[in-house]
């Protein structure tokens, strides 16, 4: 799956070469909130680490291939607050970790459903590979020097509202979910806990384009 969405990326680079109608660049911010919740843990101390909701930068391109059809390529990085939860035999912890650093990268086919207008809704749907910052902080008093995460890749889905400023510029409006089960691991480091976490985020975001 990582190689396809690296292999979708590529693609997204060098669109240039066949979709010679536009180009369009985007800056904008955007909101990220994890929308599931972990299922499963290893025996012995339990750690649950959970992330609130956060935000961050974004950008990227959007190749059109007509006037309808576009792909899209764009990386954010994005911070979002941390806790991880520590259940022992005879107690119960929250550990303030800080802000995570999630970094969000996406290639998406898109369908504009109008030619041209004020106001040109779209939706699409392509591969997404979130990068998840390895945190060293020291999780409170149970030994864990710090948490190893595994990066997870999935589909990704797209719908916004893009609305016209003129011949070169538009704003937008974007949100985009990974649905399926998109799992990452968290090895806590100096013990034998691990815990699967389920991913899930929706990235919602707004920002200008500039037209090429």
């Amino acid at each position: 799956m990582k190689h396809f969405a690296l292999g979708a990326l590529i693609l997204a680079t060098a669109a240039p070469l066949l979709a010679q109608r536009r180009v369009d660049f985007l800056v904008d911010a955007e909101g990220v909130r994890r929308s599931s919740r972990n299922t499963d843990f290893t025996p012995g101390t339990r750690f649950e680490p959970n992330f609130n909701t956060g935000g961050g930068v974004g950008g990227g391109l959007n190749f059109f291939f007509t006037d309808r059809v576009s792909l899209e390529g764009k990386i954010a990085g994005l911070g979002t607050k941390m806790r991880v939860r520590v259940v022992g035999s005879d107690f119960v912890a929250i550990a303030d970790l800080g802000y995570a650093q999630i970094y969000p990268i996406s290639a998406i086919l898109q369908w504009h459903m109008l030619e041209r207008g004020a106001f040109r809704p779209y939706f699409g749907a392509g591969v997404s590979h979130v990068i998840l910052r390895n945190i060293s902080k020291k999780v409170g008093t149970s030994g864990a020097s710090g948490i190893k995460f595994k990066d997870p890749t999935g589909l990704v889905v797209d719908g916004g509202l893009e609305f016209s400023l003129g011949k070169r510029w538009s704003l937008f409006g974007d949100a985009r979910y990974i649905p399926i089960e998109t799992s990452s691991r968290a090895v806590f480091v100096g013990t034998t806990s691990a815990v699967k976490i389920s991913v899930r985020p929706l990235i919602v975001s707004t920002g200008v384009a500039y037209h090429f």
